[in-house]
């Protein structure tokens, strides 16, 4: 009982404080593939990794790895110890090629999925960093001339109420923003939990929020293409390591974090067991593009499926990657049109009254 305590604390401190990044990750299953091939123990190859690694967490999940193995475990069962490290299709995976015979193919296929998630979060991240960057600024700017700047050149002016309407307006709102600026610091903070929240532990704001990620244009442009990605990703490497359909389904559906992308292969996995085939399940439905349905059919047909799906799965990726820069191409000239509106309201409510000025010294 004190050990399983222990080994909760020690979870804990891995998850919060040294959690191990998805590049160690790709690096862990990488190097063990070739420890394999190199036809070196599981346990040699997990101390070997184990030396040559800096990040805390994955060696204490490492040396866990080991001392499960020397206990008789095998690797997937040593792995489900730490199911918020390794994902359930991961272990499945390992689980089934211990079966076959086939780990150091598996091991790499795993490496070059997890390798293909990098590259892609890696272009989502740069792709996002611009227009943040630029909101943050834009922000400061804006905080700065509110604050700062208009409150001291309205002083210039004695008469106060003869002031344009704009200026007027901007001046309450400088008022306002300085009198509650903490406020809505903590009320930004409180925002964004309350939404993490709610999207966790509240089913109908979940649907909700998943409605307009796969209904919104644009946007639903790449969490469709995404989500087929990874369905043609998922489902070939489950194929390819004899996992049965229906624990393949369940596993994808365990993975997938859309409601309706998830209720869907749950419902593809009920069909399968009435005995429809995997097309006839995903037809008339939005989710999936009619191209994915009819391969998957042709795959179907000629018992070729797993083929079919891999190389569609290169097509999806290929396709996410220009559909991430065409969103990113979309938001960038919205963000900036909506940041020079906000300027421009902001320097006209300060130059309005000098022109007046200007006028009346004339």
């Amino acid at each position: 009982m004190e050990v399983s305590k222990l080994w909760f604390f020690e979870k804990f401190i891995i998850k919060k404080f040294f959690a191990p990044k998805l590049k160690q990750k790709t690096n862990f299953f990488r190097l063990l593939a070739l420890a394999q091939r190199s036809w070196l123990g599981l346990r040699d190859a997990l101390f070997s990794i184990k030396n040559s690694e800096t990040n805390r967490g994955l060696i204490m999940i490492i040396q866990d790895l080991i001392d499960q193995l020397t206990q008789g475990a095998t690797m997937s069962q040593a792995m489900e110890n730490h199911n918020y490290f390794f994902w359930e299709e991961e272990i499945a995976l390992v689980e089934s090629a211990e079966t076959m015979g086939n780990l150091p193919e598996i091991l790499d296929e795993i490496a070059i999925e997890l390798e293909n998630s990098e590259k892609i979060n890696g272009k989502i991240k740069k792709a996002m960093a611009y227009p943040i960057v630029l909101i943050i600024f834009a922000f400061i700017a804006v905080t700065i001339l509110l604050i700062y700047v208009i409150p001291t050149i309205v002083t210039m002016f004695p008469d106060q109420q003869s002031l344009p309407s704009l200026t007027k307006f901007m001046m309450g709102a400088s008022t306002f923003l300085k009198n509650t600026r903490y406020i809505i610091a903590l009320v930004a903070i409180w925002a964004v939990l309350w939404y993490r929240f709610l999207y966790k532990y509240v089913l109908a704001f979940k649907v909700f929020i998943d409605k307009i990620m796969v209904t919104m244009p644009a946007v639903s442009w790449v969490v469709r293409t995404y989500y087929m990605y990874r369905f043609s990703k998922l489902l070939s490497q489950l194929y390819s390591a004899w996992v049965s359909p229906i624990l393949s389904l369940k596993l994808m559906g365990n993975t997938f974090t859309n409601f309706f992308y998830k209720k869907k292969v749950l419902e593809i996995k009920e069909n399968l067991n009435a005995g429809f085939s995997f097309a006839e399940s995903m037809e008339w439905s939005s989710l999936f593009d009619p191209i994915l349905v009819q391969i998957v059919h042709v795959g179907e047909d000629t018992g070729n499926i797993t083929e079919v799906l891999k190389k569609m799965a290169d097509f999806y990726r290929d396709m996410l990657q220009t559909k991430i820069d065409i969103l990113m191409s979309l938001i960038e000239p919205l963000l900036m049109a909506l940041i020079a509106v906000v300027i421009w309201i902001i320097v006209g409510s300060i130059f309005l009254p000098m022109a007046e000025l200007v006028n009346v010294i004339k």
